[in-house]
């Protein structure tokens, strides 16, 4: 079903995944009421405090299919890999949840003092800029080595497919078979025999999800592949 839904978009030209363009919503709604909030305070004017209030609002509300789209995401590009940035992420918006709840309920109660709510503004806010923080792990951190132009279609891949799982070309499931050195490497033939139907070293099926040509044409596997020797890879290959 979720391979239907990115299937649909890609149909129509959108090809990237779900969740970043959600994450604008809450995060920017966080913004606004801390301004609004601290100006509030500061200037003592109630009317900024309650335009404050009304962000958290719409934060609590658009928080909702943010963290939809990017369960969505994390099931389709890490097939559910419960790698460190996506527990942080979890975690965080678990407690923004909870921050906000409990900004929504002081803020209706009139004996608040407006410190306290800038206060808790201020909290939502942090907790906001701390998902963004990990979110970017998962699309930077240690996956962008220097390429060529002719691979950078392969860098993209890898990004969107294997990073969350091979990040700096290792192996968060099996340190002990990392991607950079693996057998499967030695030639495309063998690559992608493994990607369409991936098993461990004892015939068992792992964590990895197989990549159908409905989610992975034979073109973009080259592409991949390539970029895999290149970007990632130990020098020494017998295949091309």
């Amino acid at each position: 079903m979720i391979d239907a839904l990115y299937d649909l978009l890609a149909k129509i030209g959108y090809t990237h995944p779900l969740h970043p363009p959600f994450t604008h919503g809450p995060i920017g709604a966080l913004i606004v009421a801390f301004c609004l909030g601290l100006a509030g305070w500061i200037l003592r004017r109630h009317v900024l405090l309650l335009s404050a209030y009304y962000a958290v609002i719409m934060a609590f509300v658009l928080l909702f299919p943010t963290v939809a789209a990017g369960i969505i995401d994390w099931q389709y590009y890490y097939s559910g890999a419960w790698i460190n940035p996506i527990r942080m992420k979890i975690g965080l918006a678990i407690l923004l949840l909870i921050l906000l709840s409990i900004t929504l309920i002081a803020g209706r109660r009139s004996t608040v003092r407006p410190f306290s709510m800038v206060l808790l503004f201020t909290l939502c806010l942090v907790n906001g800029i701390s998902l963004g923080y990990f979110g970017g792990q998962l699309v930077y951190e240690g996956r962008l080595p220097t390429v060529s132009d002719e691979l950078l279609p392969g860098r993209r891949i890898f990004i969107n497919h294997c990073s969350g799982c091979h990040a700096n070309g290792g192996n968060i499931f099996y340190p002990n078979l990392p991607l950079r050195s693996a057998p499967q490497l030695e030639s495309y033939e063998t690559f992608i025999e493994f990607v369409r139907n991936p098993r461990l070293p004892d015939g068992s099926k792992g964590p990895m999800p197989a990549f159908t040509t409905s989610r992975l044409t034979d073109q973009q596997a080259r592409e991949l592949y390539n970029y895999i020797l290149v970007g990632l890879a130990k020098p020494v290959r017998s295949g091309n």
